[in-house]
């Protein structure tokens, strides 16, 4: 009985890292990438040059959490897409409310959370299709990847096509194109500001816990019926590879922005 329980316990474990992990890990990467970044602008040029970028990443990064909050039927109290006066460094936010009863809009809350990474890569994307639309239909070349694996293979098909989508947007034709640098600016003021603050972490470890105490139950009731329910788990891996394949886009900015702004802080602290 004890093996039985915790095989159940481990395999739903890995089924909320299956559903969740993919999320989790491009939340961090992105975090560390701005935190870094941010670090050097500020020894740089102070607040203002966070503040340069802001005012196009803060609005899409609220309207992240604010469509999530929408989507998963949470009531809107109050909200700030952007504070051209921030107070404690807040430059926006959603504040909102939920039925604690509703096992949907518990579930909601890291979605919420979470919720700046898709409308961030959404937005790179969008403007991608705008301003080079060569480039994009080599981001289309990511749909291939729906193979419902994610294994080594898979990882590296993804880091295969993102090089290929990004040697086609700094292609020669491209730095000569206003459209390219107009894209190029945008990208990089979106991207500055897609990782997820401390409140949106703690929002989504909310949610996290109910995800799995969900999944949880739901492999209890399995056992006991006997139903195999890995086919529905097969579909969120396919759907896990193509959010990390899109996600790329917004890694990679964020990098080139780590890199510009450390070689700002190396420039700087060598004159000075």
């Amino acid at each position: 009985m004890e093996n039985i329980l915790l095989t159940i316990l481990q395999l739903s474990l890995f089924e909320t890292l299956c559903v969740t992990g993919s999320l989790i890990l491009i939340g961090f990467i992105l975090g560390f990438i701005e935190n870094r970044a941010n670090f050097y602008i500020q020894s740089v040029f102070g607040l203002k040059g966070i503040m340069i970028t802001a005012w196009i990443g803060t609005p899409i990064h609220e309207l992240g959490h604010l469509l999530m909050c929408y989507l998963f039927k949470h009531k809107v109290n109050k909200f700030k897409l952007f504070n051209l006066r921030p107070r404690d460094g807040i430059l926006g936010y959603v504040n909102h409310s939920w039925n604690q009863k509703s096992l949907y809009q518990n579930i909601g809350n890291f979605f919420i959370g979470m919720g700046p990474i898709f409308s961030g890569t959404f937005a790179l994307v969008l403007g991608m299709f705008l301003f080079l639309p060569e480039s994009f239909a080599t981001f289309a070349n990511y749909l291939t990847l729906g193979s419902g694996q994610f294994d080594s293979r898979t990882l590296e098909s993804i880091f295969v096509l993102t090089a290929q989508l990004f040697k086609s947007i700094f292609s020669t034709e491209n730095l000569t194109s206003a459209s390219f640098w107009i894209y190029f600016a945008l990208a990089i003021a979106i991207s500055s500001h897609i990782a997820l603050s401390k409140e949106d972490l703690k929002g989504a470890g909310r949610g996290l816990v109910t995800i799995f105490s969900f999944i949880l139950l739901v492999n209890v009731i399995a056992l006991l019926l006997n139903i195999d329910l890995s086919g529905c788990f097969t579909g969120i891996l396919a759907l896990n590879v193509y959010l990390v394949a899109f996600s790329m886009v917004s890694v990679v900015f964020s990098s080139i922005r780590l890199v510009i702004s450390a070689f700002a802080y190396t420039l700087v602290s060598r004159i000075i």
